[in-house]
């Protein structure tokens, strides 16, 4: 018994060396147990013990062996602090795991292991379970499972080859290089259970080697570790989950039994089947990334379709006026926003927006807010009070970060009269046929920042074949260099594309803008996302209009 439990080992005709020796045949790790403590000789018909002059003693029935005696059924054989008792075929284990039994004298934490005398078998070699472990593990290599699936594999493997009392694979966190339980058998142990000695698993991580323990209580390497002591620690296997490239964590086996020895030969496929599933683990990685990859892109495009649907698909026929509208995203979703409506009264309604940040977020942002434009259009005539409300709405809904820039403007095209917010928004261009413009200031702060805000309207006329150009920062702002070396397009370079084309149709200005822009740029992707609406009034001109993209 040792520890409170009972063990039973099986020994075949023979002499069996017995000691502390990693190369003894009853191996027995225990300090009171010198390297060659004795002998055990085995016959069909007897079973003879021989001191081999140990420093602690070897004691039949409490009676110190000088040379050799012959030992037969319930006879006690002490070697140092461990006990083995003969019993008969028929008798059985005792029954539940106790307390150690209290002995007089001064072996009171006596370890106990019972031995069979008749229940004899040549022990295998274990050669034929290490190779048919090996050809089992091939298929990991290739056959697509789950990561669970994998370790619960690889566990499987280990028991069919390795003798174990706990065997679990760790693998390593990215982010504090803390190792994390994956997957142990027995499964479900109490964390308290899994403590084990730190410099151990440290060590091999380090050193990217395998690391074969055969006495843990007298290795000098890990005495100290107060895990192998409260644990029992016996005998121990680690080797590195090493993919080739990097050691990604590591698998453990541990033994508390005395007999039990691990050896050079079960190091190996201990070591060969980390180095197996290391390599699948980092492979089934890269799939479900590549996976997760594919799943989010088709996400993202199905996110991207769903917000051009948001976006007019025509622009209202209006006498005297032309409508280009284009807009280009820098990822897969659009933070800026633009929309065209003709309302109940006859009144068009224009709105260029840009939300802060990139991507998802803003995306989700700029649906909100067209969403809420389009509840209010017919609600209230009055913009400020509309901008308003919208503001209250976004800042109620969304996080204290986000926020859009907005234009909105209301044309009456009888009057030409064009009445407007500008919630922090780029000042549009407002650009006479003589090449002369106006800018169109700001009328309050982005909508979304704070709650109550007071919004005003301005008014301005659209004279005979001017020209209203609302665009997004993607546009002024889009860059050639690094950091103090950009080289902006700005408004200034937007202005004179315009004015070079003043007499054109909107949609060759549009066009004209944006190409004058990719020109700039040249293999540069833009930075940011790009929304460009004009509004036109071509009086003496045939006028042309786009379905929006």
């Amino acid at each position: 018994m040792v520890g409170g439990r009972y063990y039973r080992r099986t020994l075949g005709p023979g002499r069996y060396v017995v000691g502390r020796a990693s190369e003894s045949q009853v191996h027995l790790v225990d300090r009171s147990v010198s390297r060659e403590h004795a002998i055990l000789h085995l016959t069909d018909d007897s079973f003879v013990v021989e001191d081999r002059g140990s420093r602690n003693g070897t004691f039949v029935n409490d009676q110190r062996l000088e040379g050799k005696r012959e030992v037969g059924i319930h006879d006690r054989i002490r070697f140092g602090a461990i006990e083995l008792t003969l019993l008969s075929p028929e008798a059985s284990m005792p029954s539940g795991t106790g307390a150690p039994k209290i002995r007089t004298g001064d072996d009171s934490d006596l370890a106990k292991t019972h031995i069979s005398l008749d229940d004899l078998q040549v022990p295998a070699t274990g050669q034929a379970a290490l190779f048919q472990a090996m050809t089992e593990a091939a298929p990991l290599l290739v056959q697509p499972k789950p990561l669970e699936e994998i370790f619960q594999a690889v566990l499987d493997l280990v028991a069919k080859v390795i003798p174990s009392r706990r065997t679990l694979i760790l693998l390593r966190d990215t982010e504090d290089d803390s190792l994390q339980l994956e997957a142990s058998r027995p499964s479900g142990r109490e964390q308290e259970e899994l403590m084990m000695s730190q410099k151990m698993l440290r060590t091999v991580l380090e050193d990217r080697n395998a690391l074969l323990v055969t006495d843990a209580q007298a290795d000098e390497r890990f005495q100290a570790q107060e895990s192998i002591v409260a644990f029992d620690v016996r005998s121990a296997l680690v080797a590195p989950l090493f993919d080739n490239e990097q050691v990604i964590g590591l698998i453990y086996a541990d033994h508390d039994d005395p007999f039990v020895r691990y050896d050079q030969d079960q190091l190996r496929a201990f070591t060969l089947l980390a180095n197996l599933m290391a390599i699948k683990i980092t492979q089934t990685k890269l799939i479900e990334e590549q996976r997760e990859k594919e799943r989010l892109a088709e996400e993202m495009a199905t996110a991207s379709r769903i917000q051009i649907g948001l976006l007019p698909k025509t622009t209202p026929d209006l006498l005297e006026y032309s409508l280009f509208a284009k807009q280009r995203s820098c990822y897969e979703t659009a933070g800026d926003l633009y929309d065209v409506a003709l309302l109940g009264d006859g009144s068009l309604v224009i709105v260029v927006g840009d939300v802060s940040g990139k991507g998802l977020g803003a995306a989700l942002l700029m649906s909100n807010i067209m969403a809420g434009l389009r509840v209010l259009y017919e609600e209230s005539a009055d913009l400020a009070r509309m901008v308003s409300r919208l503001n209250d709405q976004l800042h109620g809904s969304t996080e204290a970060t986000r926020f859009a820039t907005l234009f909105v403007g209301r044309l009456d095209p009888k009057t030409h009269h064009l009445t407007y917010v500008s919630a922090g928004h780029n000042p549009p261009f407002l650009v006479l046929p003589n090449g002369e413009h106006t800018e169109l200031a700001a009328t309050g702060i982005p909508v979304g920042m704070m709650p109550g805000v007071p919004y005003s309207t301005a008014d301005v006329e659209i004279p005979d074949n001017a020209l209203l150009a609302v665009f997004t920062d993607g546009i002024p702002e889009a860059f050639l260099g690094e950091e103090e070396e950009k080289i902006f397009y700005d408004e200034a370079r937007m202005l004179e594309s315009i004015k070079r084309r003043i007499s054109d149709p909107v949609e060759r200005i549009g066009k004209g803008i944006l190409d004058d822009l990719f020109t700039f740029l040249g293999e540069t992707e833009p930075g940011d996302d790009i929304t460009l609406l004009l509004l036109g009034r071509w009086r003496n001109r045939d006028p042309e209009r786009t379905r929006p993209s």
